[in-house]
């Protein structure tokens, strides 16, 4: 005997929303042989309307959380700049170790026993704008001049070198496949030197 099913679940809201949208379309067709309790099919739209709206509000937030992000990282950049513009001028006119920890700066490390990068941390992952499109957010690293990402499959284990970025803290994938879930992580550049690899986060690449 042949049945129907919802299959809802785990699909991203736009497709829900548009599949949806085609059911109750067909529901209210003169052509549909079924006949649903009136009830049940005003629900249905009026459900579909409010997450059409929730899915409205979750973008324009998205939308400010990227410019919100940006914006943040501008100013950390221009608050960095200055902060090395003062660390060169009271370089530039005394070396006395007692003058200079009034300062409040630290004393730099003597050559060769430079530290080693930081690991990234605070590393998410979120569904993109756009279909095959995964967005990543992590806490900049001080020192890093840049960043190296890696992208694994269905599984943290086979990595795969998928580009870098400057010193924004932000990064898209493109091209993934939909529905595909997807391990990423993140490591700090400084010239030629690496640091270790983030904690690994993960996303569904949607449709």
């Amino acid at each position: 005997m042949a049945k129907i099913k919802s299959d809802l679940k785990g699909n991203p809201v736009p497709e829900v929303i548009q599949t949806t949208r085609n059911r109750h379309k067909a529901l209210i067709d003169e052509g549909v042989k079924v006949v649903v309790d009136n009830t049940k099919v005003t629900s249905y739209d009026g459900a579909i309307t409010t997450l059409e709206v929730k899915e409205g509000a979750v973008s324009i937030l998205k939308d400010k959380l990227k410019n919100a992000i940006a914006e943040r990282d501008d100013a950390r950049e221009n608050l960095e700049k200055i902060d090395l513009s003062i660390v060169n001028e009271i370089n530039g006119k005394t070396d006395d170790v007692n003058i200079l920890l009034t300062t409040g700066f630290p004393l730099a490390a003597e050559r060769g026993s430079a530290e080693p990068i930081e690991q990234v941390t605070n590393i998410s992952a979120a569904i993109g704008d756009e279909a095959g499109e995964i967005d990543i957010n992590f806490d900049r690293v001080v020192s890093a001049s840049g960043y190296e990402f890696q992208i694994s499959a269905d599984s943290p284990e086979n990595w795969v070198n998928a580009g870098a970025s400057g010193k924004t803290s932000r990064f898209t994938f493109k091209g993934l496949t939909s529905g595909r879930k997807y391990w990423i992580r993140c490591r700090a550049l400084k010239g030629e030197e690496k640091g270790t690899w983030s904690n690994p986060v993960s996303a569904t690449a949607p449709h």
